[in-house]
């Protein structure tokens, strides 16, 4: 689901902080157990899914700066129900390499300015994908694996790990559920913090000007039924 990207931490311009020694405060990843009789499966679609992701400028200077909307056509995987949330389970991934950034019509739907210099935008989209952002090279993948699903079946609490360039960490995530004999489509927001990911948000002019650590996340996902059921 989701989520995430997750998750992707966007912001053209950022660096690492290092960690001590190797310090991590990552969380173990969960196992995902594979669909039993009498479950059901659902494959995501990726051309049908939605992801968007949204950053913006904050401080006295915010005005100078831009918001920049990430999103594409990125998420697949697997959904297994059994009519008991406590059976249902998500394992799903976020194709790095496939994350856009500050195509018209996303900007459009944010009530942003649409017109935006294109070197600008190419120079958003290398610094995103690479070493200091998202390494897409060595980390092509984002993860989210379910923990618990709590809550009415329309709009079950979802309790998720996300990982992200070998950092793991733990969000729960309300979600709007629509289900067809087919098909299911899960809906929802979250808003993630950059550093919690280890990735410091780009700041200038002594903090006047700086990318707010802060990410709106937002997600549709549409999985069909698996043909073998």
């Amino acid at each position: 689901m989701f989520v995430v990207a997750t998750f992707a931490l966007l912001v053209g311009c950022a660096g690492v902080p290092e960690r001590p020694d190797g310090e991590s405060a990552s969380v173990p990843w969960p196992g995902f157990a594979p669909p039993k009789p009498g479950e059901t499966t659902y494959r995501v679609d990726p051309a049908a899914s939605r992801l968007r992701i949204r950053v913006d400028p904050e401080g006295p200077m915010a005005r100078l700066g831009h918001s920049h909307v990430i999103g594409g056509n990125a998420i697949s995987g697997t959904v297994v129900l059994n009519g008991k949330h406590e059976s249902t389970r998500l394992d799903l991934s976020i194709d790095a390499s496939a994350l856009d950034v500050d195509r018209p019509e996303w900007r459009a739907a944010e009530g942003l300015e649409t017109e935006l210099d294109d070197a600008a935008i190419s120079g958003t989209r290398a610094n995103m994908r690479g070493e200091r952002v998202l390494d897409v090279a060595n980390h092509p993948e984002i993860s989210i694996r379910s923990l618990s699903v709590d809550g009415p079946a329309w709009l079950p609490d979802v309790t998720a790990r996300i990982r992200l360039r070998g950092e793991i960490r733990e969000v729960v995530v309300p979600i709007a559920v629509e289900r067809t004999e087919r098909r299911l489509i899960a809906s929802g927001a979250i808003d993630l913090l950059q550093s919690d990911f280890g990735i410091q948000p780009f700041s200038t002019a002594g903090g006047a000007l700086r990318v707010s650590d802060r990410m709106r996340i937002r997600f549709r996902i549409v999985a069909d039924l698996a043909r073998n059921e």
